[in-house]
């Protein structure tokens, strides 16, 4: 094998939650109590909360381990952001998500991999 023809995979995958926009409102005076989780496979991060707002901004980031990146392990190279609102009484309240294939991102010749 040459050094040509070897494949670039990737070990880990370092994310950024930025901000949220259009979420659903859940709160009291048309404002969200919001965080989001972060989850590859069964690891998860999540948030703090931003209290109080509409578009909540976080600009927080996490690392997670990626199993060898393969057509077979789809589920687990699936990065999920869940936008959550935080309620002081019964369950949080489910306000957005994004799901990301992050087989389709490395699958991505134009896109910058570091």
């Amino acid at each position: 094998m040459s050094l040509g023809d070897q494949q670039w995979y990737p070990t880990n995958v370092q994310v950024t939650v930025l901000k949220a926009r259009n979420l659903r409102i859940k709160g009291k005076n048309g404002t969200n109590d919001a965080y989001a989780i972060m989850q590859v496979g069964k690891d998860k991060f999540s948030t703090s909360v931003a209290e109080k707002c509409v578009s909540p901004e976080w600009k927080e980031e996490a690392t997670f381990d990626l199993p060898l990146i393969h057509q077979g392990n789809a589920e687990q190279c699936t990065l999920y952001i869940i936008a959550m609102h935080r309620a002081l009484v019964g369950l949080d309240k489910f306000l957005g998500q994004a799901v990301i294939n992050l087989l389709d991102l490395h699958a991505n010749r134009s896109r910058k991999k570091t």
